[in-house]
């Protein structure tokens, strides 16, 4: 009979702890089916403060909800992915930008990288994990969008004049021929950036998207696209 209430207990004690388990990382989100949970909200929420030097203190409801719009964005173009059948990052990518990041924490933090990492409860494989997945999201930007983008002489040349040169001081200014690699460069960013907007837009509208918001003890959701 002991045995019997000790295995009683136990099958109770696990089935509390699930309950908990559901509670504590519950679902805030599908995209398509895909599910989304708390506990991938709060790392995107601590990687963002992480990359931002934000505390974590303090966030907004704004800020909250800009990063599961984030995370919905970033399963969107996971789909496309999949579908276009990408590359995924290599090592050598995700290990450049990971030592990128470690030079410029060091310049600008004054801390050591497991001193920061650990303020944000966030660790090297989670971070590379974001660095591979926007390694991965550039990669497909890039693809789709460049072919089709062209940025003139006389876009440069504004950008230089405009944008560029009131921002120098005289002992750092260079002429347009050695600013225009760079120029044309950061020009064709902003029309990818412009270009993605638009798409999510519409990859957004396609999809199938719910998102659920507690409120007191109840759940209440929200349909935010519809499935064609």
């Amino acid at each position: 009979m002991l045995i019997r209430c000790t295995i009683l207990a136990s099958l109770l004690m696990g089935s509390i702890a699930v309950r908990s388990s559901e509670v504590l990382d519950r679902m805030v989100a599908t995209v398509n089916g895909h599910v989304i949970l708390q506990s991938d909200w709060d790392e995107e929420l601590r990687f963002e403060c992480f990359m931002s030097r934000h505390p974590l203190v303090d966030l907004s409801a704004d800020e909250r909800k800009a990063a599961l719009n984030r995370l919905i964005d970033q399963e969107i173009l996971r789909e496309q992915m999949r579908l276009m059948d990408s590359s995924p990052a290599s090592a050598e990518q995700i290990q450049k930008q990971m030592e990128a990041l470690k030079t410029d924490q060091r310049q600008h933090a004054g801390e050591a990288w497991e001193t920061v990492l650990s303020q944000y409860h966030l660790t090297d494989k989670i971070i590379e994990n974001h660095v591979a997945a926007e390694l991965e999201q550039f990669q497909l930007m890039d693809t789709r969008f460049r072919p089709s983008i062209q940025v003139s002489a006389a876009e440069v040349e504004k950008y230089y004049r405009e944008r560029l040169v009131p921002k120098l001081s005289a002992s750092d200014v260079i002429s347009l021929t050695e600013a225009t690699p760079k120029i044309r460069e950061i020009l064709m960013q902003e029309k990818i950036n412009q270009l993605l907007n638009s798409w999510l837009e519409t990859l957004r509208a396609q999809a199938q998207v719910r998102t659920t918001i507690t409120s007191s003890s109840s759940d209440a959701e929200r349909s935010q696209g519809e499935s064609q």
